[in-house]
Parts: structure tokens; C-alpha cells; sequence
């Protein structure tokens, strides 16, 4: 067990814990799901790795993997270390440029006696600990025979150096001196010594020069922001208050003057950021734990979250989001066993660490959005050069679906090459007519008032749409001109059954690319759920000459634009960036010419263009896909 402040609620959270099995309840349009099995019971804390393996820390010393989501059964180290009380295994970080030299320090309550914490650097070799590998890096002060406040967070920070979090080990007068570095945020240069511009280097001596920051109680957990570097500290409290501080050098945090703000107001302390009080309320608690800042690299989140701090509480079981722009909090979780560490992981969701029920890794996300409300626009010719978008049904029910050829109406945004009469056909995989359509009023009354109903009546009379419930499978659409008409056109398919257990995916379409407003232009609608939707977007030109096109458009470029028309991100040829290689040939999507184009990204819910160009002002028949993956 952690943090000794539990008292009458650590038994409580104990027996919570052991039987807890339910999920935590979370706000509607989130779910989550187990990360790995059961790490082991007491876990303290968890870092990704830069290739996306989290690594969790046990208390007992032991360093579990959780790799493509399952946890390895070897584990990657075993360290002897004294686990009574609040001492053991604490913290895990690893070295900035740990891709090349494998490099991974922990902290952890050393087992020999004098006994007092240690700060070490290993080496790993793929999921183990090379044999030996230990370095230390820095032993720090002996320990009483006090068990707790050892704190144990170690990160570093955007500076490349590594910051120690070390609680007073129960002396609070450890908190207010520069003799030694308990009750202290430490920074020190990742081969242990110590960086001259710490601020109280001049001021301290010996290895007490590695502190950057005092008056702290038990700072278990703190976390710096992605992008700004700003930290933010979490201090344990005693009998009042629970802190998120503001990390900034050579500041004295007040304990154990204060607890929480300081009243009346005292100008040598800097006050928290934000304090809540002791209870048991979804509001209250008695520990605080976890230190997230959300700003991941791709956000799975709402864009509602960027920027905000997830903690969480020990022993109110809670995960709440603080707003440093406004100073308040919001709840998040409830229900959660025993939470102790928080990260937002490399795909943009949160894991939270916990240590009810065996020690449990939980992913939360967003549920994520989907593809609606697709288009297709480009100009339409004759013969093989008409305007094709094929769609996939994917899921288990059927799907009712408004598919639209536009031509007229495109005149009001400015198009003057439209195609006059658009002619709309709708086929199965096998190619055959489902049905067709030239003006939309040629429709029945009924599905002329469905069309109205849902507000897709096309401007024009001489436009073409279709009302159809299609079963799970793959669509067509292909417009053409009547009586052999070209022009540019547009052609849409709309889900307007969004409840159904099945949505639309795959969407693509096939024309004649030329120059400038020519060129082949997706749009589509990513929604219905709050998180972001990963795609893979293709832009296909030399490969279709397998599928007998004569004319292909020999360099494809893609360029993936938002609702602003902002370029989001474009590529020539697939394979120039390797990450963004090595996700399309996981997901099978690799273009099979190199000239090909595609990108592998996560967008949140909203408007979306792929406009598909040759490069150099190329011409001839392009094809641009979006897939939805799971």
C-alpha cells in the first residue's frame, strides 16, 4: 500500500480493491477496456516506452511489459528492494534518446541497510534488462525508520534532464532545508551529476546542489506538459488538503507551514495551482495520484480536452480534469480501485493504473467517429471517364442511404463547367444496376418526402438521388452525363441511419484527373461519436492499369485538407515518410507502385477534403480512398 494518509480508508480501499471488478463509469461517449492482463498485485507506477511498450513498476521490484496490449510473461527486471510501507519499486523513466542507447532509470528503496532510496540506470536488451547493466546514479539520503512519504516520480523534462520527486520521509522539517533533498523536486544530468544552473547550486552543497525545488510533503506523482515543458506537481497532504502545484525553479512549496494555500497569504511560499479537501465525496478524497497532461501527439480526445490535467485520487477511486486557463476541475471517472499513475498514451487515449483487483492497466478512449456523408467530385466524361464512388457497408444490419448526383447547383460555388444533367447509378459488388436515376422528382411520392425529410432535395431538378436500404456490403455509384453530357460533377452518399449497428466505410472514387479545378476532389464527414476516427487515405493512379484503365495518372499526389481548407498533411510517394509506411502496410493498405500516394492519420469529428493531383500538372485517371480502420 501506498501513501500512509490512508488510515481508516486505506482498509477500506484494500477491501474495495481486492473485489473490485466493475468498470469505472465515465462520461457518455467513452468506453474502456483492460490493457493486458493482471500486471501483479501493489503496482506503483508506468511509462511508455518511445515504441509504445508500457513498462509497469510493482512495488515488490519487479518491471512488467504489456507489448501490443498483452503482458509478457517475463519480466524485464527484478530488483531487490525493501517494499514495507510506502518504500519499494517507485519510478520509471526512460533516457530521451533511449532508441539508440537502450537506456532506462528506476527508482526504488534499496534492500541493504543503511537503507534509503536510489536513483539507477539499466540496459535494455528488447523486453529484458541486460544482465549487470546497473548504474547508479544517485543514492540519496538514509531513511528513518519512518516508511512513507518516499515519494518516487522521476521524468524528464523537455531540458533533456531527469526530475526526482522524494517525499520528507514523515519529518516535515525535512521539507524547509537545503541539507538534504527530502521533501524535494531534485534535477540532475542524466549521467547523475548535477547542472550548474540549478538554483540552489551556489546556495547548497554536495549532491543537496540537485535540488530545484523544496517544501513538499510527498510529490508521489508530477507530469510535465507536451509542447510547453510547464510541470505541474502533485503534493500528498496530510490532514487537509490535496495540491497540484505550479513547478517552477526555486520554489518553496510551504510545508509544512502550510498545507494547501497559505492563510493568511505568506510571500515565500508559492501557493497551489488548485487544492481539494479530505472525504470521500466524487469531489474529495484522500490522496492525489496520476499526472496527465492532454496533449498527445495524435489526439483520440474531443478538442475540448487539449491542454487540460487529468489526476486522479487514491482513495476516492476518482479521475478528474483540471483547467489551467480557469483554475477548476471537472469530474472525469468514478468507481476506479485504488488509481495510482496516469498517462496519455502515444494513440491520444488515457490508461490509468490501478492497483484493485491484481494490479489492471484500463485504456480509455473516445468512442470513436466515423466516415458520413461522403462525396466525390471531378469532371465527368464519357466513356470510361465518368465519375465512379464506390462505399462500403461494413457491419451486421442494414443501412438506409440518399445517394445524390449534383451538376447544376455546383454553379453557386463557382463552378462553371458543370455537368448540365447529371445521370445517377447505384450497383452491387457483382456490378449489377440496383436502380437508377436521372431527375430526382422521378422519384415516388414517398421517397421524394424522405429526400425532403432529411433535407437532401437537391437545388436542381435535372439532379439525380436515390433512397435505398442496402444490406452490409460493397456499393457503386456512377454518374454520368445524360446523352453523353461532361462537365464537372459531384456525387454524394449520405448515412441517415446513423443508429444502425452498421456504418459506412471505404469510401472511393474513381475519374479523370486533370489540372487545377480538375483535379479529383474527396470529401467526407467524420462524426456521430465524440473521438477520433483513424483513416488511411490513398491516392492510386499507376496501379490501375492492372484493372485495364488506359490512361492512369502515372505520380498521384494527395493533400488531405480541413474544414478551413487548411492542409492537414499531404505525401507524393507512400513510402518517403517510414512511420507513416509502416502503419499502411500493418493495416494491408500498402499502394503496390511506389509512386502511389497515401498517410495513415486520426481525425476528430468534422469536415474533411483528399484531393488527389498529378504531380507536375499530370493527367489521367486517379483513384482516392479513405478506409476507416477499427
Amino acid at each position: 500500500m501506498l501513501i500512509d494518509r490512508w488510515r481508516s480508508y486505506a482498509v477500506l480501499a484494500w477491501i474495495l480493491g481486492s473485489f473490485h471488478l466493475q468498470a469505472a463509469t465515465l462520461p457518455a461517449g467513452f468506453a474502456e477496456s483492460q490493457f493486458g492482463s493482471n500486471v501483479g498485485s501493489s503496482p506503483t507506477a508506468m511509462a511508455f516506452a518511445p515504441d509504445g511498450r508500457l513498462f509497469v513498476c510493482l512495488q515488490s521490484g519487479q518491471v512488467r511489459v504489456i507489448k501490443n496490449g498483452a503482458l509478457l510473461s517475463a519480466p524485464f527486471l527484478s530488483i531487490s528492494v525493501t517494499s514495507g510501507g510506502e518504500r519499494g519499486l517507485l519510478g520509471v523513466a526512460f533516457d530521451p534518446n533511449f532508441t539508440s542507447n537502450q537506456f532506462v532509470y528506476f527508482y526504488y528503496t534499496t534492500s541493504t541497510s543503511p537503507v534509503h532510496n536510489r536513483i539507477s540506470r539499466f540496459t535494455a536488451n528488447g523486453d529484458v534488462a541486460v544482465a549487470g547493466s546497473e548504474v547508479v546514479r544517485m543514492d540519496l539520503d538514509n531513511l528513518s525508520s519512518a516508511t512513507n512519504h518516499n515519494g518516487g516520480a522521476i521524468h524528464f523534462g523537455p531540458d533533456g534532464k531527469l526530475y526526482v520527486g522524494v517525499g520528507e520521509n514523515a519529518n516535515s522539517a525535512n521539507a524547509q532545508t537545503l541539507n538534504n533533498r527530502l521533501g524535494k523536486i531534485l534535477r540532475l544530468n542524466s549521467d547523475g551529476s548535477i547542472p550548474t544552473d540549478n538554483p540552489f547550486f551556489n546556495i547548497a552543497t554536495g549532491d543537496n546542489r540537485s535540488i530545484w525545488a523544496l517544501g513538499l510533503r510527498n510529490p508521489y506523482t508530477f507530469a510535465f506538459q507536451p509542447g510547453t515543458g510547464r510541470l505541474f506537481i502533485n503534493d500528498v497532504g496530510q490532514s487537509t488538503w490535496e495540491e497540484i502545484d505550479d513547478g517552477i525553479a526555486g520554489s518553496n512549496y510551504g510545508w509544512p507551514t502550510c498545507e494547501g494555500s497559505c492563510s493568511p497569504a505568506n510571500p515565500d511560499f508559492r501557493d497551489p495551482l488548485f487544492e481539494y479537501g479530505h472525504g470521500t465525496s466524487s469531489t474529495t478524497g484522500c490522496a492525489i495520484v496520476g499526472a496527465a497532461f492532454y496533449n498527445p501527439p495524435v489526439n483520440q480526445f474531443p478538442g475540448s480536452y487539449i491542454g487540460k490535467y487529468f489526476f486522479a485520487d487514491l482513495c476516492s477511486g476518482w479521475i478528474r480534469l483540471f483547467d489551467p486557463a480557469t483554475g477548476m476541475a471537472n469530474g472525469f471517472a468514478t468507481g476506479i480501485s485504488s488509481p495510482v499513475d496516469l498517462h496519455v498514451g502515444p494513440d491520444g487515449c488515457l490508461y490509468y493504473l490501478a492497483q484493485g483487483n491484481g494490479g489492471q492497466v484500463f485504456r480509455v478512449s473516445a468512442i470513436a467517429a466515423q466516415p458520413l456523408n461522403i462525396s466525390i467530385r471531378s469532371r465527368v466524361g464519357i466513356g470510361s471517364d465518368v465519375l465512379i464512388s464506390g462505399f462500403i457497408n461494413t457491419g451486421t444490419a442494414p443501412k438506409k442511404v440518399i445517394v445524390r448526383a449534383r451538376g447544376p447547383s455546383l454553379q453557386q460555388s463557382g463552378v462553371t463547367d458543370f455537368l448540365a444533367d447529371p445521370f445517377l447509378e447505384l450497383h452491387a459488388s457483382d456490378g449489377s444496376l440496383i436502380t437508377s436515376n436521372n431527375n430526382w422528382k422521378d422519384n415516388s411520392a414517398a421517397d421524394q418526402q424522405d429526400i425532403i425529410n432529411n433535407q437532401l432535395a437537391p437545388p436542381d431538378e435535372l439532379e439525380s438521388a436515390i433512397v435505398r436500404i442496402i444490406q452490409p456490403g460493397s456499393y457503386t455509384a456512377i454518374v454520368r452525363g445524360q446523352a453523353n453530357g461532361t462537365g464537372v460533377g459531384l456525387v454524394e452518399v449520405y448515412d441517415v441511419e446513423r443508429t444502425s449497428a452498421s456504418h459506412l466505410a471505404n469510401i472511393s472514387g474513381r475519374a479523370l484527373v486533370l489540372t487545377q479545378g480538375d483535379v479529383l476532389i474527396s470529401g467526407f464527414i467524420v462524426g456521430n461519436n465524440s473521438g477520433a476516427s483513424k483513416l488511411v487515405v490513398r491516392g492510386l493512379g499507376p496501379s490501375l492499369a492492372q484493372s485495364g484503365v488506359t490512361n492512369p495518372l502515372l505520380d498521384p499526389t494527395l493533400d488531405v485538407r480541413d474544414t478551413q481548407g487548411a492542409s492537414i498533411i499531404t505525401n507524393d510517394n507512400w513510402q518517403e515518410d517510414a512511420n507513416q509506411a509502416a502503419q499502411i502496410s500493418a493495416n494491408g493498405l500498402a499502394p503496390s507502385n511506389r509512386l502511389e500516394s497515401a498517410v495513415a492519420t486520426s481525425l476528430l469529428p468534422g469536415m474533411y477534403t483528399a484531393i488527389v493531383a498529378g504531380k507536375d500538372g499530370g493527367i489521367g485517371v486517379g483513384l482516392v480512398e479513405v478506409y476507416n480502420l477499427p
